[in-house]
C-alpha cells in the first residue's frame, strides 16, 4: 500500500497474482498440497528449491517471492487462521552485493547515440525516447506513459510533472538540455511498447559502437532465464538501464537528496546500492584527496 492511502499498488497487485500463481503451479506439478498449518521448514525449504532449481528463478526473484510468502501467511495469522510458527523465521534473501553486474550508458555514449542520423522512422521514434528517458531518471513505465499535457514551461527549460506509478509520488522534473527540449516541444516521440523499445535500444547501441565486451546477464534461450556471461553490451542494454544511467551519470554532481526525489528512492542506502557501491566510495575518498 501506499503511504497514507488504502489498498495494494499495481505492482502490488501484480505481485500477488503471480505469487498465487506459481502456487498453483508448484502444488499440481509436485502433487503437493501447502497447509497454512503445516508450512515447516522442510515445506519451505522444498519450494524454496523448486523456485531456484526446477524454475530457474534468480535469487532477487526467489527473494521476492518467499517476502509474499510470508507476508501472506501473517496476514492469515491476523484473521485468525491458524499458521505454522516456522513462517516467522522464512529467510528472505536477495542477491549478493558482490555479485550485482550493472551497466549503464555513459554521457560520452548517449553523445553518441544522438549523432545517430539517417534513422528509419521506428528508430528516430526510439532514439527521442531513449534521449528524453536518460534525461529524466523515471522507471520506463512512466516514461513510455508521458505525454505533451504534463509538460509546462520553465525559465530556461521544462517542467516535467508526472506521477510516479509506482510510489504514486507527483515529482517535477526539470529539463535544462536543448535537444531534449527540442524533442519535448517539437518532435514529442509516439507510443511503443516497452518490448519494441528494448529491441530498438539495443539495434541503437550497437549502430552508435557500443559494442565492448563487458559482463552481463542475458537471456538464454534453452532456459528462458537470465545467464551471466560476457557479451556486447549493446546486447546487454534495456529500458531499464537508462534510469540507473541518469542517477549514475549525475551522482557526485547533483545533491543525492535531489537525485533521489527524481528516482523516487526513499532511502539513500537504497539509491547508493541501486548505482553500485564503488561511486559512493569514490566520491567520499575524493573529499580527502581533493581536501
Amino acid at each position: 500500500a501506499h503511504s497514507g492511502s488504502i489498498g495494494l499498488s499495481y505492482n502490488s497487485m501484480s505481485n500477488l497474482m503471480r505469487f498465487y500463481e506459481l502456487i498453483d503451479e508448484y502444488e499440481r506439478e509436485e502433487k503437493i498440497i501447502l497447509y497454512l498449518s503445516e508450512l515447516d521448514y522442510n515445506k519451505i525449504e522444498h519450494f524454496q528449491r523448486w523456485l531456484l532449481q526446477n524454475r530457474r528463478y534468480s535469487m532477487n526473484y526467489c527473494g521476492l517471492i518467499l517476502r509474499l510468502f510470508k507476508t501472506v501467511c501473517k496476514d492469515a495469522q491476523k484473521k485468525g487462521f491458524k499458521v505454522h510458527d516456522y513462517v516467522q523465521q522464512i529467510t528472505v534473501f536477495r542477491q549478493r552485493k558482490k555479485d550485482r553486474i550493472i551497466n549503464i550508458l555513459s554521457l560520452e555514449e548517449v553523445e553518441k547515440i544522438r549523432r545517430l542520423e539517417g534513422l528509419p522512422d521506428n528508430l528516430l521514434n526510439a532514439q527521442r525516447w531513449l534521449l528524453i528517458g536518460i534525461n529524466i531518471g523515471q522507471r520506463v513505465s512512466d516514461l513510455l506513459a508521458l505525454n505533451s499535457d504534463i509538460i509546462r514551461p520553465a525559465e530556461g527549460g521544462l517542467y516535467i510533472d508526472l506521477i510516479q506509478k509506482k510510489t504514486d509520488r507527483l515529482v517535477t522534473i526539470g529539463v535544462g538540455q536543448d535537444y531534449v527540449i527540442d524533442i519535448l516541444m517539437n518532435h514529442f516521440p509516439y507510443p511503443i511498447s516497452n518490448m519494441l523499445f528494448n529491441m530498438h535500444i539495443k539495434t541503437l547501441c550497437k549502430m552508435a559502437g557500443i559494442s565492448q565486451m563487458v559482463k552481463g546477464f542475458k537471456m538464454c534461450s534453452k532456459t528462458r532465464r537470465k545467464k551471466v556471461g560476457i557479451y556486447p553490451k549493446c546486447s546487454l542494454m534495456a529500458s531499464h538501464d537508462l534510469r540507473r544511467s541518469f542517477a549514475t551519470n549525475y551522482f557526485g554532481n547533483i545533491p543525492t537528496p535531489v537525485l533521489m526525489k527524481i528516482t523516487g528512492h526513499s532511502k539513500e542506502s537504497t539509491f547508493l546500492r541501486y548505482i553500485g557501491n564503488q561511486q559512493s566510495k569514490d566520491s567520499y575518498a575524493d573529499i580527502f584527496i581533493n581536501k
